[in-house]
């Protein structure tokens, strides 16, 4: 065998990789399987006082720079050829900044990406993203998506659905609301909007299989997981999970919206936040069949996946 010869999968680990977002619930991870897997990679924080809440343990090469700062990113991305972009505002309590982390950040990375002769782009966006939606979140996932898919890298959007696991914004945030539901929990319209959760490690896998068989093809591709429950369902599940009884009744959204006005949400708070009603307001499922057929994985069911809930 030829010693000078590279095989493709050593090729691929030997490209450096820039992960935004990497202090989040998914980013968090994914950072972890990229250090098992011996990935180059960077890690790409934004300036802000207090603990980054990066994972311990973990020997990362670490730089500090905003969204915002084109030229600092060009420098930060110096050497880089993939980009793993999970940075958002999305879960920024009260008001996210959607506009400026969302839209004007990824449009500012992605042109500090093409000045550094950065290759690759994956995105995580949102079923349902609409640039014409009226909720503001699913339209600022679709307006990041118009500016990787005319940036020229090659690239792969990844829309999803909600995601599940240990230290998520979903299970954890409905366990919390739950819990300070005074005796009842409110459904906005009796909770029968449907959702398809998305264990974590399911999403991780497919990130993986996008990088190790080099899957940029400029594709925008809707994940979700194998089941479709209503919402009234899942809470159900998840007071059977954490052992709250409380009595589920229906409620206008309009009502719950009024609130949220009225008392600014916090974490952990009631009832759901603005972001929640406006993703719960939407259809945001998609094939049942779209990890078998795009990553041929078999989707957990959500069920079997809570046991992070029991300290709630």
């Amino acid at each position: 065998m030829n010693a000078n010869k590279i095989s493709p999968q050593s090729a691929i680990i030997a490209c450096m990789i820039l992960v935004t977002g990497g202090t989040g619930f998914i980013g968090s991870r994914v950072l972890l399987r990229l250090v098992q897997s011996r990935f180059p990679i960077k890690v790409l924080l934004r300036p802000k006082k207090g603990n980054t809440r990066l994972p311990l343990d973990l020997s990362l090469n670490a730089a500090v720079s905003s969204l915002n700062d084109r030229r600092s990113l060009r420098a930060v991305l110096s050497g880089v050829d993939t980009v793993l972009h999970f940075a958002s505002a999305e879960n920024e309590i009260p008001h996210p900044d959607l506009e400026g982390v969302d839209v004007m950040g990824t449009e500012t990375l992605i042109k500090a990406s093409v000045d550094a002769g950065v290759r690759k782009f994956l995105f995580l966006s949102r079923n349902g993203a609409d640039k014409n939606s009226m909720y503001p979140l699913l339209k600022a996932k679709a307006l990041a998506e118009d500016e990787i898919k005319t940036s020229g890298l090659d690239f792969t959007i990844l829309r999803v659905t909600d995601v599940f696991g240990e230290n998520d914004h979903f299970s954890n945030q409905l366990a919390g609301y739950i819990k300070a539901s005074p005796g009842i929990v409110p459904l906005p319209e009796g909770g029968k909007m449907i959702l398809q959760p998305l264990w974590i490690e399911d999403l991780i896998s497919s990130i993986f299989l996008i990088l190790e068989d080099d899957l940029f093809q400029n594709s925008i591709n809707s994940i979700g997981g194998g089941e479709f429950l209503e919402f009234r369902e899942i809470i159900k599940i998840i007071m059977q999970k954490t052992g709250k009884r409380k009595i589920p009744i229906s409620v206008s959204p309009a009502y719950l919206r009024i609130y949220n006005l009225w008392f600014k949400q916090s974490k952990g708070g009631f009832p759901l936040s603005s972001i929640w009603l406006d993703l719960l307001a939407v259809d945001r499922t998609c094939g049942i069949d779209s990890l078998p057929r795009v990553f041929k994985l078999m989707p957990a069911r959500f069920s079997h996946h809570l046991s992070h809930l029991l300290t709630v």
